[in-house]
């Protein structure tokens, strides 16, 4: 699809300035066929190339959309069709939402090319990795395709598929680890108890190799999403800040990058009891709760928000441009630079994780009209046009 834009673009500056051929010329005509507008647009002979990349946005933004809505009512449908605790087992539908669909690149106007900063092409998305600390301080970098063995007295944690597995650990010797995800990673990790943790990017958790005793307690900062293994014996207890999440058999979404000073947990499976200084809320599945200066809000969820960074794409949902661009910024491991004060306008849609960030900066400059650039790890926002 982006390829049909491109071709459009160029085709549409050759007959708007008289130099297309007779091949050309027939092309451009089927994709009238395909695509009505463009004869409205060509009926303008006095636009300017910036004026048809414009147009060409704006058509794109309609597509996007419209794609948009159809992934998420599969991904609805999916859910009712099979209960299962992968959100989204057709990841292809995904796919769908690749650059490939949804980037108008930027092109200079003298030299009608992909512009590249050149030390940005070294900015790469975000990878499976981890630094595991273990009880006598020695840490361990874990990293993609890992697969081994790592020994603490008489435990053994087995690496594979990229996730840290504590199964198979000793009841006899109970050892206290933090599994710390950088900037730019994620990492999971499997419990003793079965219990699958998903950390996001610049997040981190503590817990101990075996749960002891009646409850089953760990702690984090950042970003995580709970698969808790069922167990009405022992709860299971997240101290997040000054708020502790409670489950017995759930899934869940705790994130503390939500905004400064706000921890939001979003309720996919089960119930959860949340917690903060003398006050307490029982939640339902679809719900979420927003801890802010003690005080617990209760809403309803949007379940896409908390499954989307674990199953691959960033998702917008109704956020505005600051905090796409910081989530953006935490996976790509980059500073944001604003040039010019931004609206709060939401936007929605999403991006694939594994997406160069000139493909991303391409993409949210045709969602926002913006002009968004990488330049020496900083990605700048801009008014078009602007300095």
């Amino acid at each position: 699809m982006e390829s049909n834009y491109l071709r459009i673009a160029q085709l549409m500056e050759q007959y708007l300035s008289g130099t297309i051929s007779a091949e050309d010329l027939l092309e451009l005509q089927r994709f009238q066929v395909l695509y009505p507008r463009i004869k409205t647009w060509l009926d303008n002979r006095e636009a300017k190339q910036e004026e048809i990349y414009d147009l060409l946005r704006a058509h794109m933004r309609e597509d996007i959309q419209v794609k948009w809505d159809s992934i998420l009512d599969e991904a609805q449908l999916h859910r009712k069709r099979k209960k299962t605790k992968k959100w989204l087992v057709a990841a292809s539908i995904i796919a769908i939402l690749a650059i490939g669909i949804w980037a108008v690149p930027h092109f200079s106007m003298d030299e009608k090319v992909l512009v590249v900063t050149p030390k940005s092409k070294y900015v790469v998305p975000g990878k499976h990795q981890a630094i595991l600390t273990l009880s006598n301080g020695e840490t361990i970098l874990l990293g993609e395709k890992d697969n081994t063995t790592i020994h603490e007295g008489r435990n053994l944690m087995k690496i594979t598929d990229n996730q840290l597995d504590y199964v198979a650990t000793s009841k006899d010797e109970v050892y206290f680890h933090k599994l710390k995800v950088p900037i730019g990673g994620t990492y999971r990790v499997q419990l003793n108890d079965g219990t699958i943790v998903w950390l996001n990017a610049d997040s981190e958790i503590e817990y101990p190799s075996v749960f002891i005793g009646n409850e089953r307690r760990v702690s984090i900062r950042g970003e995580a999403f709970f698969e808790v293994a069922k167990d009405s014996s022992r709860p299971f207890r997240v101290k997040v800040g000054e708020s502790t999440v409670e489950a017995v058999g759930t899934a869940f979404n705790i994130n503390t990058h939500f905004r400064e000073g706000q921890i939001k947990t979003i309720l996919t499976e089960g119930k959860i009891k949340v917690s903060v200084a003398d006050k307490s809320v029982l939640i339902d599945k679809g719900n979420a709760t927003l801890v802010d200066n003690k005080r617990i809000t209760i809403t309803k969820a949007d379940l896409e928000e908390a499954l989307a960074w674990k199953d691959g794409y960033f998702y917008f949902g109704g956020k505005d441009l600051k905090s796409i661009m910081n989530e953006i910024a935490r996976w790509y491991d980059l500073d944001v630079e604003y040039k010019q004060p931004v609206s709060e306008e939401k936007y929605q849609g999403g991006i694939k994780r594994t997406e160069s960030i000139q493909a991303v900066c391409a993409v949210l400059e045709g969602l926002t009209g913006l002009d968004i650039q990488i330049k020496n790890r900083t990605l700048m926002v801009k008014q078009k046009g602007g300095q």
